[in-house]
C-alpha cells in the first residue's frame, strides 16, 4: 500500500462484515493505510458504527435515488451542478459525466472530517444516484454568497473582500493539519502524474522530480483554493468544496489561485467568477500584499515566480486528472523549461 493514499472499498456486495474483518482494517488504519467504504448496506453501515470501527474508516451507505422533482437549479462549476431543495433545508451538488463514486465518496470522507476537525464548513449529507449522475448532498447555508459573487456584484467591495480572502487563506495555510486522517499534497500529484499516460516522458519525469525537491510541511491545504469557495451570511465565512483538502507547502494551493486569476482563459474566468482578466489581475495583486503581508515589490516578485513554477505542477496535475485543453500544453512546456 502506498504511504498517504486513500483506498476506496466498494462493499455493495458484502452482506455482513466480521469482527476479525474490522480488526485487519484499524491495523492496517494504523500502519497508515486510509479507507472509504462506499455502498455499504444497512447492517454493515451499523457495524461499522456500532463497534466505533466509522471514527477511523469513512463509511458511506448505498447511494440513494436521485428526486430531482425537489430540487431547482441555482448554479454551476466545471465538474457539477448545484440545486437548492425546495423546502429550503438542502443543497445537492449534481456530478457531470466526468464525477465518479470513488470522488464523491472521497468529497464526503473529507468534507465530514474537515467540520470534525473544526474548520467551518457546511454540514455534508447523503450520496445519491439516478444510474448516470452520481451527487451529494449538504446543509444549505442561508442567506449566503460566494466571496467572488460578492465582488462580481458590489465591485467597491473588491479589495475589501480580498483582504479578507487572504486572511482566511493565510490563517488555513497556519494550520497544522491532521496527517493520520488526511493526504500529502505531494503524493496526491505523484499518484496522478507517475502513470499518467497522457503527457510526453519528459514532462513527466521533471515533474516528478519537482515533486521530490517540494519542502515537506504538514499544514492545511484546501487544494482548490479560489474566492468561490469561501461562503459567507455577512456573519460567518465557511470553506466549500473540500474533496481536495490535504496537508502540504502551501506554495502548491497558491499555484490554483494563480492559475485561475493569471494563467486561465478569459473566457473560463467569465464562467468562473464573471470577472475578466483586468479584474482578476486586480484581485491577485491585492491577494499577495496581504497574504504575504508586504509591498516590497521585489520580494512580492520572487514569490510569484515561485507561484508560477507551481502552477506549472499544478496544470500537469489537472491534465493528467481531467484532460489537457489546447492552451496548457505550451504553457507547460515553456514552464518545465525553466526548471
Amino acid at each position: 500500500m502506498e504511504p498517504g493514499a486513500i483506498y476506496m472499498l466498494d462493499f455493495s456486495a458484502v452482506e455482513d462484515v466480521r469482527f476479525a474483518a474490522l480488526r485487519i482494517l484499524l491495523n492496517a488504519r494504523k500502519g497508515g493505510a486510509k479507507f472509504t467504504v462506499v455502498c455499504a448496506p444497512d447492517a454493515v453501515a451499523e457495524k461499522f458504527e456500532d463497534t466505533g470501527v466509522s471514527a477511523f474508516v469513512s463509511v458511506s451507505r448505498k447511494p440513494k435515488p436521485l428526486d430531482m422533482s425537489r430540487y431547482v437549479e441555482f448554479g454551476e462549476s466545471f465538474m457539477s451542478k448545484a440545486y437548492n431543495s425546495k423546502d429550503g433545508d438542502a443543497m445537492i451538488k449534481v456530478y457531470g459525466s466526468r464525477g465518479s463514486l470513488a470522488q464523491v465518496a472521497r468529497e464526503k470522507a473529507v468534507a465530514k472530517s474537515v467540520m470534525l476537525f473544526g474548520i467551518p464548513t457546511p454540514l455534508v449529507g447523503t450520496i445519491y444516484h439516478d444510474g448516470e449522475h452520481w451527487a451529494l448532498d449538504f446543509e444549505r447555508i442561508t442567506p449566503k454568497r460566494s466571496f467572488s459573487r460578492i465582488i462580481s456584484e458590489e465591485p467597491e467591495r473588491l479589495e475589501e473582500i480580498t483582504v479578507k480572502f487572504a486572511g482566511m487563506c493565510r490563517q488555513l495555510h497556519e494550520t497544522p493539519c491532521d496527517t493520520v486522517i488526511f493526504s500529502d499534497r505531494r503524493q496526491i500529484y505523484r499518484s496522478t502524474i507517475e502513470p499518467s499516460e497522457a503527457i510526453p516522458d519528459g514532462i513527466r519525469s521533471k515533474a516528478l522530480a519537482f515533486i521530490d525537491r517540494i519542502p515537506e510541511a504538514t499544514t492545511c491545504l484546501h487544494g482548490d483554493m479560489q474566492p468561490s469557495n469561501v461562503i459567507t451570511t455577512g456573519k460567518e465565512e465557511m470553506w466549500i468544496d473540500l474533496a481536495d483538502f490535504c496537508y502540504g507547502y502551501p506554495m502548491m494551493d497558491l499555484s490554483m489561485w494563480y492559475f485561475l486569476s493569471n494563467v486561465a482563459p478569459e473566457g473560463l474566468m467569465m464562467h468562473l467568477f464573471h470577472l475578466g482578466k483586468e479584474e482578476m489581475k486586480k484581485i491577485w495583486d491585492i491577494f499577495c500584499r496581504e497574504y504575504f503581508a508586504t509591498s516590497d515589490a521585489a520580494v512580492l516578485q520572487q514569490k510569484e515566480a515561485e507561484i508560477r513554477d507551481y502552477c506549472i505542477l499544478h496544470m500537469i496535475f489537472l491534465g493528467c486528472q481531467s484532460g489537457f485543453e489546447p492552451f496548457m500544453m505550451p504553457i507547460i512546456e515553456a514552464g518545465t523549461a525553466r526548471w
